[in-house]
């Protein structure tokens, strides 16, 4: 096949790069020609990105369907990208499939909660967006209007792709709330594909690790809250890094402040995937504590090849992949108490805290290998049945 993966940023700017990265090195490999489409550079590790690809195009220079057309593309395999009308033209000649990565489809506000207590949103998209005013928008400190009806007119274009690719369950669920045919809709988690170091079991003191960006949705001051209480009532010191970067890092760090805890809180900022293992290695116990419907959670089964048991909020994907009482815990949204005696129980279980590793490993190599992904996917932009 000769494959062009389309979404807005280039370069190794977040998960949705990462996954298109895997991807096209694994459908390479299989003998088909990927070429890579974009809207903006990201900076981060372009060239490196760039060169997993046959052909590269800025699209923000040249006309995409001329690109699509001049160079007998089959597959255009769509990742983030604001619209598809021009590229609906193209069918029935070339195969249109996107992958949907989070709820910016089918959700104006894009996190899939309310946005006056946080609480998950269980509606379609329509006048719930508007009651809930999701037409109001920050953008760089601006208030600015956005057109839910434009929203609403792309997702209705949508429906007509030949296929949809979700990672889990609760986002194929999404879609058919919001008017996708089943059989247009088609699950397949992610793989994994981090190095595991010579070493995964951890040693010292217990510690906690979170992955991810530092935004509301993802539950990191629930986290911080339970972890202070862990620091007042453990006799031993129980260590928390948190790696990554977003615009809710100034509070959260305020936060920690407020608790006292610096004592026992690393920022370690953005760690590059390559070097993510070695984190993952020094960590006992990996935390997930989303309080949005993460779509999947790959930092958790990322967590879960190195050994790791994971505590999650039984939310959105999370539970297609964490099993409770078996490779971790789940505990309820928001909720400090829970978190806190999953947490303790492992960290007082250390023989429990393994054995939910190692059961976590098995489960992550036998389902979400990167071979086994491939090949589905290959099947999937075939449109093999």
């Amino acid at each position: 096949m000769n494959i062009l993966f389309l979404n807005t940023t280039g370069g190794f700017f977040g998960g949705v790069e990462q996954n298109i990265a895997l991807a096209a090195k694994g459908l390479t490999e299989l003998g088909h020609v990927c070429s890579f489409a974009y809207a903006k550079g990201s900076g981060i590790e372009q060239d490196a990105f760039n060169a997993l690809f046959t052909h590269v195009w800025d699209v923000g220079k040249t006309s995409l369907i001329e690109v699509i057309q001049n160079n007998q593309i089959e597959v255009v395999y769509i990742h983030k990208w604001e619209s598809i009308e021009k590229l609906l033209s193209l069918r029935p000649n070339v195969r249109l499939v996107r992958m949907v990565h989070d709820h910016d489809l089918y959700c104006p506000r894009r996190h899939k909660y309310y946005a006056y207590n946080r609480s998950v949103c269980t509606h379609k998209a329509g006048l719930v967006c508007y009651l809930d005013l999701a037409f109001v928008t920050k953008d760089k400190g601006r208030i600015r209007y956005y057109s839910i009806h434009k929203h609403l007119k792309e997702l209705q274009r949508n429906q007509a792709l030949d296929l949809c690719i979700v990672g889990s369950r609760y986002m194929q669920n999404e879609l058919e709330r919001n008017g996708f045919s089943r059989e247009k809709v088609s699950v397949l988690p992610p793989c994994i594909k981090i190095e595991a170091p010579e070493q995964m079991q951890s040693e010292g003191e217990p510690s906690l690790i979170y992955v991810g960006q530092l935004i509301r949705g993802k539950g990191v001051d629930v986290l911080l809250k339970a972890h202070a209480v862990l620091v007042n009532r453990h006799k031993r010191p129980v260590q928390l890094h948190i790696i990554g970067t977003g615009n809710d890092e100034g509070r959260l760090k305020d936060m920690v402040a407020e608790l006292h805890t610096q004592e026992y809180v690393v920022f370690h900022g953005w760690v590059s995937h390559e070097h993510l293992s070695s984190y993952y290695a020094q960590a006992h116990i990996a935390v997930v504590p989303s309080i949005w419907p993460e779509p999947f959670g790959m930092v958790g089964l990322e967590a879960m090849l190195l050994e790791k048991p994971v505590v999650g909020s039984r939310i959105g994907g999370i539970p297609d992949w964490l099993e409770h009482e078996k490779t971790g815990y789940l505990f309820d949204v928001k909720s400090v108490d829970t978190l806190t005696m999953c947490l303790l129980d492992l960290i007082d279980n250390p023989k429990k805290a393994r054995e939910f590793g190692k059961n976590g490993r098995k489960r992550a190599l036998e389902l979400y290998s990167f071979e086994a992904y491939i090949q589905a996917l290959e099947r999937l932009l075939k449109g093999a049945v």
